[in-house]
């Protein structure tokens, strides 16, 4: 089972770009950096240290001299020793993301409240009752078809369509699940936006999915606060974790999901009674204590009850930790 490390740091720096009036504005940013690279985390950490250090409170434009986002990306991929994919954000809901390979992406963020219920749960489950929830929308694009403008300016009809609205009401959407409402906004969008790679819905802080046109992929996160060995000495630290399993499948053309969330919850239930509020390295059979060692046990007691798992992020705080990649039955 692969594994990479993800880390992430933050720099202020300023720049010159230009407006749509033909002038340059110069302007600053509070950038955020994430990797994810096969590389140990503290050692991923340090790189990403020493790339950023002589752009914190630098003028961008004598690096660069272009110093937009996707050409600041490149430039600090080249700095680092192994290929990695880097994610920039330079604004709220906005980044910019490239990969080894050198596939470039332009990501929007966007939000929404609406209402809705689910019309073929079973009997007594509560989304069958009408609820709501304020869901987040991210859009993922070539970059080198679209920019930023082009996806905000694509977004802001169907945020018109689907703000304050009862989503069981809007054609296509009789059955609005989370994977049917990525599936439905793909459909809306991608006529003319022939470069969108992916939709992504977030229906809850901890659950949504993602459409690529092709294959649904659905997560669950749960948090859990446990101990692990700090030193030889004996010593231990502790950490607020986060668990995201990423599962993929086909969609039930009748229940509109490839899980139910709850249902993965259920499921996880007796290996997050193992992780919450205790010492990890008294795991059974556990092989490591670090991100990975932990992300790799998780696969080893719950990937064969949920045989969709694809994905687990092992995340120690909000930007870093592993993400374990599984060959999951379907995908």
């Amino acid at each position: 089972m692969p594994c990479l490390h993800q880390a992430c740091c933050g720099f202020e720096a300023a720049r010159s770009l230009p407006l749509t009036n033909g002038t340059n504005q110069r302007h600053g940013h509070s950038f955020r950096l994430h990797a994810r690279a096969d590389m140990p985390l503290p050692d991923l950490r340090e790189q990403l240290a020493r790339i950023a250090a002589p752009l914190n409170y630098a003028d961008l434009d004598h690096y660069l001299g272009h110093a937009d986002d996707q050409s600041l990306l490149e430039w600090l991929a080249s700095q680092l020793p192994t290929p990695a994919a880097l994610s920039l954000r330079s604004a709220p809901g906005l980044e910019s993301e490239l990969d080894p390979d050198g596939q470039r992406r332009i990501c929007i963020s966007g939000h929404f409240d609406a209402a809705h219920w689910l019309p073929h749960v079973p009997d007594g489950h509560q989304c069958g009752r009408l609820h709501g929830h304020g869901f987040g929308v991210r859009l993922v694009a070539d970059a080198g078809q679209h920019d930023a403008a082009a996806l905000y300016s694509a977004w802001q009809p169907l945020h018109a369509t689907l703000h304050h609205r009862l989503l069981n009401d809007i054609a296509g959407l009789s059955n609005p699940t989370s994977e049917m409402l990525a599936c439905w906004i793909w459909q809306q969008l991608q006529p003319s936006l022939s470069g969108l790679q992916a939709v992504e819905v977030f229906e809850t802080a901890s659950a949504g999915s993602r459409y690529d046109g092709q294959e649904f992929r659905i997560w669950k996160e749960q948090r859990f606060e446990a101990a692990v060995p700090f030193d030889h000495a004996g010593r231990y630290t502790g950490h607020s974790y986060l668990v995201r399993l990423v599962l993929t499948g086909i969609m039930s053309n009748h229940t509109g999901w490839v899980r139910d969330f709850g249902e993965i919850k259920a499921r996880f239930k007796p290996v997050y009674a193992q992780l919450d509020h205790h010492p990890l390295d008294r795991l059974p059979a556990i092989d490591a204590t670090d991100c990975a060692g932990i992300a790799r046990w998780i696969a080893r007691e719950f990937a064969e009850s949920v045989p969709e798992l694809c994905r687990i992020d092992l995340l120690e705080n909000p930007d870093e930790g592993a993400v374990l990649f599984l060959p999951a039955a379907n995908g």
